[in-house]
């Protein structure tokens, strides 16, 4: 959000007043707007944004807290996920707490009033920038029917029978790209391998699975929650989880291969940059022979950025919606 944001605007118009005592927002983002309350604690299991709330100087933590007195939540693309925070947040505050609830229309915040109308008063809500601001004070125990939103952030088994929880990538099942990239490796995988984007582990679940020569299998993923989720996923001693921003991961020419299903998205708007930058830390932390096994949708554009990075690369198999990539010996200019 910028110096303007929403909740800024709400808080300088006089809509809604600055909340007083201990004030926690989860899913944080990097506003100057944090900067304002005197005791604040930023609640944020996304590496890239933990990482810009800590050089702001605000106090950050991946986990939430038991209690609070003022709690704001910033809505995600998940309607389970924000549903969650929202019933975590109403059971950390005592009686006459103010929960905030800020978030876009592409986020859902439209049905979310709409709910929260049926089951609690609403203080007020401000409009501004195709989102709103919703603020209400807690009176009572929180309703049941909130108190089961909670549970949509717990590690629970998907149809498949991996750990997964609501806001992940793919956490109802096994992603069909990654199945096919799997499908497509017919060499057998060894030595060093990294897995980036490694989200809740299925990737290099199957890799330590079906090739017994890899020595270690790095999963890097900035997601902490999927992190924690690939740890129960995987139970095998040569993997070594990575709570990490990919495009800062550092390990420079030691891997033999990669394996990458690169996001290419942090918001709903496509965004094919964050992809070519996997390539290109791919590219860097490969060594000399190393392969990178990519797959994406079929309509992203990365080949001219692997024609820069890579030796040679070759069309592994294509689908009408996905690509599987194989790109060998990294360029010395990128390693």
């Amino acid at each position: 959000m910028s110096q303007n944001s929403r909740l800024s605007i709400a808080f300088d118009a006089g809509h809604l007043d600055l909340p007083d005592g201990n004030v926690v927002v989860l899913r944080a983002h990097s506003d100057p707007v944090l900067n304002r309350f005197d005791t604040i604690m930023a609640v944020q299991s996304f590496k890239p944004e933990y990482d810009r709330l800590e050089q702001m100087g605000i106090s950050v933590s991946a986990e939430i807290p038991s209690d609070a007195d003022s709690v704001i939540v910033e809505l995600g693309r998940s309607k389970g996920e924000n549903l969650a925070m929202i019933s975590r947040a109403h059971q950390m505050l005592p009686d006459g707490g103010v929960l905030i609830v800020d978030g876009y229309k592409t986020d859902g915040i439209e049905s979310i009033l709409k709910l929260l109308r049926k089951i609690v008063p609403i203080n007020g809500v401000f409009s501004k920038s195709h989102g709103k601001t919703i603020w209400l004070t807690k009176s009572g125990q929180t309703p049941d029917v909130m108190r089961n939103w909670a549970s949509a952030i717990e590690p629970r088994k998907n149809r498949d029978g991996f750990f997964t929880a609501d806001g992940m990538f793919s956490a109802d099942h096994i992603d069909p790209a990654s199945q096919l990239l799997i499908a497509q490796i017919t060499k057998p995988l060894a030595g060093m391998g990294a897995d980036l984007g490694a989200g809740w582990g299925w990737l290099s679940h199957q890799a330590l699975s079906e090739h017994e020569k890899i020595k270690t299998m790095e999963l890097i993923e900035a997601e902490k929650t999927a992190i924690d989720c690939a740890k129960r996923n995987i139970d095998d001693p040569r993997a070594i989880f990575e709570w990490q921003d990919v495009t800062k991961f550092s390990g420079k020419s030691r891997f033999d291969f990669v394996l990458c299903n690169p996001p290419f998205h942090q918001s709903r708007k496509a965004d094919p940059e964050l992809g070519r930058q996997f390539i290109r830390k791919a590219a860097e932390i490969l060594n000399p022979k190393g392969t990178l096994y990519l797959v994406a949708n079929k309509q992203l554009a990365y080949e001219t950025v692997l024609d820069e990075t890579f030796q040679s690369w070759e069309y592994m198999a294509q689908t009408s919606q996905y690509k599987t990539i194989r790109a060998d010996r990294p360029k010395a200019s990128r390693r």
